[in-house]
């Protein structure tokens, strides 16, 4: 058995949907059916920051791009969950480090 062969590792899934795609699809923006549409905002939502970053790179299809993200400013919003997400981890770090800071002053003062 040799390990040149990818047998051994499994299948690679392919990225959905890759960037060229979506490229295609926001070049020709005002004409996507809505299927179309949901893929790019699927792409920009959970794609690699990579591939997000080359496509909003691209100076031809900026205007299209820019044109799709203002017509589709809901679906790019911060959902409540995500909100309370962020502020339930601030919270959670805050305590942390408090009950750190705690623990390092009673020990502090039981050796001093």
């Amino acid at each position: 058995m040799s390990y040149h062969y990818p047998h051994h590792v499994g299948t690679i899934r392919a990225s959905s949907p890759d960037r060229q795609r979506v490229s295609d699809l926001v070049s020709r923006y005002p004409r996507v059916t809505d299927k179309e549409a949901m893929e790019i905002i699927a792409f920009m939502r959970t794609g690699r920051h990579l591939d997000i970053r080359l496509l909003t790179s691209d100076d031809a299809i900026r205007p299209n791009l820019d044109a799709f993200i203002a017509d589709h400013k809901t679906a790019f919003r911060a959902k409540w969950w995500e909100s309370a997400a962020v502020a339930g981890g601030i919270l959670v770090l805050l305590i942390t480090a408090w009950l750190i800071w705690a623990a390092f002053a009673e020990a502090t003062a039981a050796l001093g």
